[in-house]
């Protein structure tokens, strides 16, 4: 049986012939899928470094127009300015207090058009006493930017500092950020760059203030297209020794997590700076069931947002009688009526507390591809004694001051002919998904600029008693003007007085506004807005319903309820689709 089981096996020499051919055919067949292959990873390849000579050439496209600006400003003559219309539509540049007190100084910003985005390194000064604005040229001004930070000094006849920030091609294909310094030396309107080694990286979304004689940069992002970096170092510029270092806190010590667009205010006084919320995406891991595929296969990361909703108070110089080291933090304890999940807000150090102003909560939508956004014009304080947040309620004024009137019947600034003349309503309405940061990333910039030392001081005296807070009559409705929802404005405090610039607003879930108009609100008496200039803000949304209790009627209800947190379990406030 065993030689017969043998023989049976052995192929006949036909069968052998057939089967070279058949494997002939095969090792044919394979090597046409090789070919093909080969001719895939071929033309990947090339369009591989296709895009890396488009990405270079637009890198050198960028820094071409940088150093054509910078050579073009190196020829101005000389200083100069004039009187100018309210500028144009803007977001995210910087709104600052003069240290003099007297005027608010407006510099740079961006506007996209729905097509191409442009970036402005304009410095504007606008008097608080005429109301009216003035238009500065400048040898060696710093070149356009947006998102960037800036902060007023007193010292040596006044100097605005201005720090890093983004440009971008006009389609937005490609992003710069900045980690240059500036200062304007505000007697004689001259720009210089300030050569200084060992500052912050690169970025934008940043925030900076002053206090005493230092200057403090906090957070922000670093966006390459490819992958998003944010970041919580602290970087100090010591005012007398021109000179950076960054502050290191002891291992184990608390400090805030990652973040852009947060704000920032200092006290002076205390030697104190007081921190407020903002955003940082995260990587979610998100998995598919597939039985016929293991779970690496299945496995996507997906980007989620997160509103921060904490505070901090980082002590710069330290106190020895408490054992407070320099340069630590400490969250600080939460209750009362805190502000809903929100990014986007502003804020400003006033009488002992935080006031933060405004904002935007996003949210995707089923698809994933746009958002659904909630804008708010709502006030809330955070008294720092006692850590305890409450609504702030803004009285009605009893008429309409003469900016409105005039923006109504059509004459003086804010008419409908200066708004032909600026643009107007037909300026930067923009669909969703329209531009790359529009409807997915809302981190770069979302704060103010905090006013100068001086101007500080003078409205945080420690343990000054917290103003009362306004409260409508009981009965029926009431009609305010006052600034429309929005994100990503500007704010500035002279005094007791805030006041708002611009930003971003959606009166549709189609559109979406780059504002130009301009508010104040005494916050020591909280008696109703005043329009300085109406700009091209809705028409229907400069007059708002005030509901009973005098808070605007598209207020959330979030947050009425009582709250207590002195930990982090509630620092936070994952969105399912906020901007990335």
């Amino acid at each position: 049986p065993g030689a017969r089981q043998f023989r049976a096996s052995r192929p006949r020499s036909g069968m052998g012939k057939r089967d070279s051919k058949a494997a002939k055919a095969k090792r044919a067949e394979r090597r046409g899928k090789g070919a093909l292959k080969t001719e895939e990873k071929t033309a990947k390849g090339e369009q591989k470094q296709k895009r890396r000579d488009a990405n270079r050439q637009d890198d050198e496209d960028l820094e071409k127009v940088l150093k054509e600006f910078a050579a073009m400003q190196a020829d101005e003559a000389k200083v100069g300015e004039q009187a100018v219309p309210p500028p144009s539509p803007r977001a995210n540049g910087s709104l600052t207090l003069h240290p003099s007190g007297n005027e608010l100084l407006l510099f740079g910003g961006e506007h996209f058009d729905g097509k191409k985005n442009t970036f402005y390194n304009e410095l504007y000064r606008y008097s608080i006493k005429r109301n009216d604005w003035r238009l500065v040229t400048s040898k060696r001004a710093p070149p356009p930017r947006s998102s960037h930070q800036a902060a007023a000094v007193p010292t040596g006849g006044g100097s605005l500092f201005v720090f890093g920030g983004e440009f971008s091609s006009a389609n937005q294909s490609q992003f710069y950020h900045y980690r240059d310094l500036w200062c304007l030396d505000l007697a004689t309107y001259v720009w210089e760059q300030v050569q200084a080694k060992n500052g912050p990286s690169a970025r934008s979304g940043h925030r900076m203030v002053h206090c005493r004689d230092r200057l403090l940069v906090f957070g922000g992002f670093f966006d390459n297209l490819r992958d998003v970096k944010y970041y919580n170092d602290a970087h100090v510029f010591d005012l007398s020794l021109y000179q950076w270092h960054k502050l290191v806190t002891a291992p184990g010590d608390p400090v805030p997590q990652p973040r852009s667009g947060c704000s920032l205010a200092a006290d002076p006084a205390a030697g104190a700076v007081f921190l407020y919320g903002g955003y940082y995406k995260k990587k979610v891991a998100m998995q598919q069931f597939d039985s016929h595929k293991d779970k690496a296969a299945v496995e996507e990361l997906s980007e989620t947002g997160v509103e921060f909703r904490d505070t901090w108070r980082l002590d710069l110089f330290g106190d020895s009688a408490s054992g407070v080291r320099p340069g630590s933090w400490t969250q600080q304890k939460k209750s009362g009526a805190p502000p809903s999940s929100r990014s986007g807000c502003s804020m400003v150090l006033n009488r002992g507390r935080l006031v933060v102003f405004g904002g935007v909560h996003d949210e995707d939508t089923a698809d994933g591809d746009g958002l659904v956004s909630e804008f708010y014009a709502d006030a809330h304080s955070y008294t720092i004694e006692t850590g305890r947040w409450r609504a702030l309620a803004v009285e009605s004024k009893p008429g309409k001051p003469a900016a409105l009137a005039a923006a109504d019947s059509g004459g003086g600034e804010g008419g409908v002919a200066s708004r032909a003349a600026e643009g107007g309503d037909a300026t930067s309405l923009l669909a969703l998904g329209g531009g790359r940061r529009r409807n997915r990333n809302r981190n770069d910039s979302d704060d103010e600029d905090v006013a100068g030392a001086a101007a500080l001081a003078a409205g945080t005296a420690a343990g000054a008693a917290e103003p009362p807070l306004a409260e409508s009559e009981e009965g029926g409705a009431a009609s305010a003007p006052a600034p429309c929802p929005r994100m990503n404005h500007r704010v500035a405090l002279k005094g007791n007085t805030m006041y708002v610039y611009g930003g971003l607003y959606e009166p549709e879930e189609s559109s979406e506004i780059t504002l130009n108009d301009m508010w104040s609100v005494d916050l020591s008496k909280l008696d109703g807005w005043t329009c300085l200039h109406a700009g091209n803000a809705p028409e229907d949304a400069l007059v708002r319903e005030l509901s009973d209790d005098g808070s605007s009627s598209d207020d959330s209800s979030e947050g009425e309820g009582e709250e207590e947190e002195s930990g982090s379990s509630d620092s936070e406030d994952e969105t399912a689709g906020p901007p990335s």
